[in-house]
């Protein structure tokens, strides 16, 4: 397999998951230099993987736009040829000698067998969900235990005879969305001190993981008054009034973070900073692969297996009677809302002199 030409990725979604790749893909690329690297991804998630310098190709599955194309009998029919040409002329036109399935469901498992691969890796029976080895034909056991995400992702590459290393990815931002934040930190801060950004929110979906938007605003008070941090709290779409409520709600002076049009531009503000604080969401994701320092508050996840892959991170987790739990919703998360901003900002005290500490030296 060393030889392969041209190798496909599929995962498709979501935020954290496709961040939970890019390792594997960094070390696929340090092996196959030469090869053409596709990734195929839903639309929600691609701007992650734009202008990715590993990578050749991304395909686009249009996931929104295909379900609302199901609703009447002639959208319905123009779906399905647009969708028996995808295949064709995206997929299995491209000529794959390898596809590499790191999602590991139905979904996933299809849009593998099709891409025509004659090398079809996946996760062994009992690591997948929903059948999905069926449609894969080298079958590879993860390590056991609480294993990171990455780990198990990094796992499937010894499919390929390749030796998983840990490797640092990168998200690619472009100069306008940098030049875009520099700009606005520039006009809106004039104070100095470390730049703190805290990401209070989380998906719709993922919800139940927010810490009470009252601590984010207590912690806030704690990095000003005994750290003289600058404190930006970010937001992405329909955040926008929580993030205010947090920075009306502090004493001392918090800002209001930028209109980001995409997550690649927040990546660009996370990346700017000397800290990053939030939940267990998509952005704490990013600031682990750009290697910035944070804080993640976890409460019904397992940190071990879904936490900051980042040595330079402190997770705040109680360890409680029924967390970790795969709940989606509870009447009492005594597992978050039991954290304390005390709690918090210890940790962010820590990781900040520690950067200073480096700085010194």
């Amino acid at each position: 397999m060393r030889r392969a030409k041209k190798i496909l990725i599929v995962r498709l979604s979501a935020v954290g998951d496709v961040i939970h790749v890019l390792p594997a893909l960094r070390c696929l690329r340090q092996h196959y230099p030469y090869a053409d690297i596709t990734w195929l991804v839903e639309d929600r998630a691609a701007r992650l993987l734009d202008g990715h310098p590993d990578l050749d190709e991304v395909i686009i599955f249009p996931r929104k736009k295909w379900r609302e194309g199901v609703y009447g009998p002639l959208r319905l029919l123009n779906t399905v040829s647009t969708i028996l040409d995808f295949f064709n002329d995206e997929l299995r036109a491209k000529g794959f000698d390898v596809a590499i399935d790191f999602q590991g469901n139905l979904k996933s498992g299809v849009m593998t067998y099709l891409s025509g691969a004659p090398v079809r890796i996946g996760f062994a029976k009992g690591y997948c969900r929903e059948y999905n080895h069926l449609f894969t034909n080298h079958h590879i056991t993860p390590p056991k235990g609480r294993v990171h995400r990455v780990e198990k992702n990094l796992s499937l590459l010894t499919a390929l005879g390749i030796k998983p290393t840990r490797e640092r990815s990168t998200i690619s931002v472009p100069a306008e969305d940098r030049d875009y934040i520099t700009k606005w930190l520039a006009d809106s801060i004039k104070s100095a001190g470390p730049l703190v950004v805290i990401h209070p929110g989380t998906s719709k979906f993922g919800a139940y993981k927010r810490w009470p938007a009252e601590s984010f605003a207590e912690l806030g008070d704690m990095l000003t008054k005994e750290l003289g941090a600058r404190v930006v709290v970010s937001w992405g779409p329909n955040e926008q009034d929580m993030a205010r409520g947090i920075v009306s709600g502090m004493e001392k002076d918090g800002y209001l973070g930028p209109a980001t049009n995409s997550l690649v531009q927040l990546a660009g503000l996370i990346g700017q900073s000397d800290l990053f604080i939030s939940g267990d969401t998509g952005p704490m994701h990013m600031a682990s692969l750009l290697g910035i320092p944070q804080v993640a508050i976890f409460g019904p996840k397992d940190p071990e297996i879904y936490g900051p892959y980042n040595d330079r991170s402190n997770v705040v987790w109680k360890d409680v009677d029924c967390s970790p739990c795969t709940k989606r919703t509870c009447k009492d998360p005594i597992c978050i809302t039991a954290i304390t901003p005390e709690e918090v900002f210890a940790a962010a005290s820590e990781l900040l002199a520690k950067k200073v500490e480096v700085q010194n030296n």
